[in-house]
This record gives C-alpha cells, structure tokens and sequence, in this order.
C-alpha cells in the first residue's frame, strides 16, 4: 500500500437492537445513502433474531422472510462471513427477547486520507473506540452548560 488514500481506517461494528415489528425502512435507506455518498464502506451485514424464549436465528438477508429484514435486503450482496456464529451468539446475547438485532461491520472513509498521512510519515493506528451515542447523550445531559 502506497498511497494515502489506499490505507484503510478503522472498521467499525455496530449491533443496533430493533422491536420485532420495528418499520426498518427508513434505516435501510440511510445505510443505503452512507454507501452512495461514500462516507463509509460495508464490510458485512447480518441480523438475527431473539425470540421470546431466548431462541436466536438468523435472519436470511437474500430471502428474507422477516419484515424486518426485507429493508436491507438489497445489502446481502455485502455479506463476507466476517460475522461468525460466535459473533451472532455474542451480539444475540445482548438482545432483548422480542427484538431482532442488525449487526454492521463498516469503515468510515472519511478519515482514510487522515490515517493515510500518517502512516506515509511512519505512524500507525494502534487503538480506536467508539463511545455509544447514549454514553455521549448521558454525559452531555449532565455536563454544566458553558458561558
């Protein structure tokens, strides 16, 4: 890998939880505008879902047969196995019963240039964490407000 644009950034994996009946369209369509605007590229996509009893499946993106599924559809061309069924029991067991849980494995293209740059000036990545959206509500609700 030479150029700075041709070194990838961190992959990032989020497990969102969804109620079983949840209308996914509008985030199949946002996942599908982050592609098109190439903010970020998809590595893999699966689901699964939790059953009541605590039973897991998962969830057929090519044919789905859940409606849940049927708005991500068009990414099981995406599919790369990177999700095992360790990780599916993993992310499962953070499930609810009742809901189904979408799990996205993806690179924020964006900072590609960035770690590009440095990795031509001889640094590396060596950590990256993300801090969940409500951790950052959490804090930000009980932060001081400032002036």
């Amino acid at each position: 890998m030479s150029g700075a644009d041709e070194v990838p950034g961190p992959v990032d994996v989020v497990v969102i939880e969804l109620p079983e009946a949840a209308a996914t369209d509008g985030a199949g369509r946002a996942l599908h505008a982050l592609l098109d605007a190439g903010t970020i590229s998809l590595f893999d996509i699966a689901m699964v879902a939790k059953a009541g009893d605590g039973s897991v499946r998962r969830l057929d993106l090519s044919h789905p047969d859940h409606p849940g599924a049927r708005s991500f559809a068009p990414f099981a061309g995406a599919q790369s196995d990177l999700f095992d069924d360790g990780d599916l029991a993993q992310a499962a067991g953070a499930l609810e019963p009742g809901t189904v849980g979408l799990l996205v494995a993806f690179e924020n293209t964006w900072v590609r240039p960035f770690v590009g740059a440095a990795h031509a000036a001889g640094g590396q990545v060596v950590a990256s964490q993300r801090i969940p959206a409500e951790v950052l509500i959490e804090v930000l609700d009980l932060a001081e407000p400032v002036g």
